[in-house]
């Protein structure tokens, strides 16, 4: 339906937000290697320039799926990618997505340093990655630590970043439970602990505590 859909759309505004689709959803092997060709640029799409971040978003799709050679995908876009701040956020972010869990373990743990927290919306993009739906089940033992890392990542990050924070960790989680872990870690918060924080939680935790419901029936 996607690609019928990509064909069909009239204008490349369109184009781009059918091909956003199926590259964000894509499962089966034909189609995901119909995208490596796009990345690969043996495909072109009728309509549809693509861009450097086009083709960096697409590499790190194909990595999160672990096709064959999904290090040297990662690797040869870091190598395409010219402008140095991008090519920075792909480099931090690669860890996140790798097919090793040592390696996306150590990626984690670094975020305990304040300093590797500085460039927040790189650090939620490797967050979204590291909680890519298809590593819900690996990813699922990060959720506790993240939530006793909230109230430092209050007190050394910008306002809205524990909330962005959550929003990032909960997002490809939709399991029982991933659920009760929340819903421990909130049940034995000490006396004391920011209200806001508390709040914030748990706005954050509404959508998992409903697809982990609609999963359950």
């Amino acid at each position: 339906m996607l690609r019928e859909g990509l064909s069909q759309a009239s204008t490349p505004s369109q184009k781009a937000s059918w091909f956003g689709a199926l590259r964000n959803v894509s499962l089966t092997p034909g189609t995901i290697g119909w995208l490596r060709h796009v990345w690969e640029k043996k495909e072109n799409i009728t309509g549809l320039t693509l861009a450097e971040n086009d083709y960096t978003s697409l590499a790190l799709e194909l990595a999160v799926r672990q096709v064959d050679g999904w290090s040297d995908v990662l690797k040869t876009q870091l190598g395409r990618i010219e402008n140095p701040d991008r090519k920075a956020r792909f480099q931090f972010i690669m860890p996140a997505i790798s097919a090793d869990p040592a390696e996306r373990d150590r990626w984690f743990q670094s975020l305990k340093d304040v300093n590797n927290r500085r460039r927040e919306p790189w650090v939620l993009d490797g967050l979204n990655y590291l909680h890519h739906p298809l590593r819900a089940d690996a990813s699922k033992k990060y959720v506790q630590p993240s939530l006793e890392m909230l109230w430092d990542i209050q007190k050394t990050g910008d306002i809205f970043f524990p909330k962005r924070w959550l929003d990032a960790t909960f997002s490809g989680h939709q399991t029982k439970d991933a659920a009760d872990i929340i819903r421990v870690f909130v049940k034995g918060l000490p006396a004391g602990y920011p209200e806001r924080l508390k709040n914030i939680t748990l706005q954050s935790a509404d959508e998992l505590y409903k697809a982990a419901e609609i999963v359950k029936k």
